[in-house]
């Protein structure tokens, strides 16, 4: 007969791995983006519609990409926060990492809605492209990911302890 708690430790195995998977999409194609597609695309000799298509592509893969991060964050979050593991320090991490998610979310969508004919002030325009570009992103979740191994570190202290 399957253990139930056996089955859930399984659930969450999956889960843990689609999240990572999807973070790794993201932040790997955006890195990839950074270094290789931009400047190809930038090209002169790259037909608008290779660029369209490239563009259109690469969205679909970061929208996929932002739900399986809300699904599978929002359950191992329960979860985590539930275990005799979860300490005020790893909530504190987890708020943090959240609120960096959340601002990456909130750049890729904002981008992706933008008006490109839109003008905005010149104080603005530049806030905006420092904090809102594609660089920017990349390096949110760098950070990202080096609080999701502090959270690690962190729940594996609590059970050696």
């Amino acid at each position: 007969m399957v253990d139930m708690t056996d089955m859930a430790d399984v659930f969450i195995l999956i889960i843990g791995w689609l999240h990572a998977i999807a973070a790794v999409a993201w932040v790997g194609g955006g890195i990839f983006y950074w270094i290789v597609l931009r400047p190809a695309l930038r090209s002169p000799e790259t037909p608008a519609s290779i660029r369209r298509f490239a563009g259109v592509e690469f969205g679909q893969v970061v929208v996929l990409a932002m739900w399986a991060l809300v699904l599978t964050g929002a359950i191992l979050a329960v979860t985590r926060l539930s275990e005799s593991t979860a300490t005020v320090n790893y909530g504190i991490v987890l708020g943090v990492k959240v609120a960096l998610s959340a601002w990456m979310f909130f750049l890729t969508l904002g981008r992706r809605r933008a008006n490109p004919n839109e003008q905005r002030p010149g104080a603005v325009r530049s806030a905006v492209n420092a904090l809102g570009n594609i660089n920017m992103t990349v390096v949110i979740g760098i950070v990202v990911f080096g609080l999701s191994d502090v959270l690690r570190f962190l729940v594996e202290r609590e059970l050696v302890g």
